[in-house]
């Protein structure tokens, strides 16, 4: 057996651990492989040429994509989304969320600016409206591709739904998703719920916090109403507003579920104690 602190040159290294010369230089200029120099050349100690193999194969996660890599891959699904080709969209969507990163990020760098970019483009008249619904309809369905919903204890149980007059539904399916990803159980209901019918759902089911998308600026009035008689009931409910992010949303419904459960607690605390 050889012994641990035996050196063999660089070259050998390369070939031991399977990598080209060039390869393990860089290791070495970067202090990854240390290395002496004898004569002019380099020699790695074997402890240290095993302990790098050793490191190679460990698993860890991939790194997150970067902000570059981010921007790159919206850039790449907006020219999918106006082609109508969503299996691009889709493989691109893929890579991304297969990196590991959060899925708010994915959704938040990655699918709400080509989606805005073609609202600006209809409005200006440079795609048309069948265009526009094509994106959202393909969007919503890479939502439910790249959908997680991790293990673990649940926060709590969500309603998402959009107000009576709100017929977009993309943000409906974002907000459940993120909510999903962020260990809640979801009830998503979807767009254009008749108020009536959500306040009857909330009677119904065990809700802890209920999410009111808003999209279009003439169901405010009814989405505020619809909220108004919702928390009457003794739910939290969060009302949604253009340019409000899926991390505000997941920070405010967790806020709201710890609030409602300390206004729990110190009712039972109220309570008369049997003697």
């Amino acid at each position: 057996m050889a012994a641990e602190n035996e050196r063999i040159d660089l070259q050998s290294a390369a070939d031991e651990i399977g990598v080209h010369y060039q390869t393990a230089y860089r290791w070495v200029r970067s202090g990854r492989l240390p290395a002496v120099t004898v004569d002019g050349k380099y020699q790695i100690e074997r402890r240290d040429l095993d302990a790098l193999a050793q490191d190679r194969l460990a698993p860890r996660r991939p790194a997150a994509p970067t902000g570059r890599r981010l921007s790159t891959a919206s850039d790449a699904i907006y020219r999918a989304l106006v082609d109508g080709d969503e299996g691009a969209a889709t493989a691109v969507a893929r890579r991304i969320v297969a990196d590991g990163g959060p899925i708010t990020e994915f959704i938040q760098q990655v699918l709400v600016p080509p989606l805005q970019r073609i609202g600006v483009d209809w409005s200006e008249g440079r795609v048309s409206v069948w265009q526009e619904h094509r994106a959202s309809a393909i969007t919503e369905r890479i939502l439910g591709e790249v959908a997680r919903s991790p293990r673990g204890r649940r926060r709590g149980i969500a309603m998402v739904a959009a107000a009576e007059g709100d017929r977009h539904s993309v943000a409906t399916t974002m907000a459940s998703v993120a909510l999903r990803d962020n260990n809640w159980t979801v009830h998503h209901l979807g767009a254009d719920i008749p108020n009536e019918e959500l306040i009857e759902f909330c009677r119904r089911e065990p809700v802890d916090v209920a999410v009111i998308t808003v999209t279009n600026p003439d169901s405010r009035a009814s989405a505020n109403r619809v909220a108004k008689r919702i928390e009457a009931l003794g739910i939290a409910t969060l009302v949604g507003a253009p340019g409000r992010t899926l991390d505000e949303l997941v920070e405010a419904a967790s806020d709201a579920r710890r609030a409602r459960s300390s206004r729990v607690e110190r009712s039972e605390e109220d309570l008369p104690r049997e003697q």
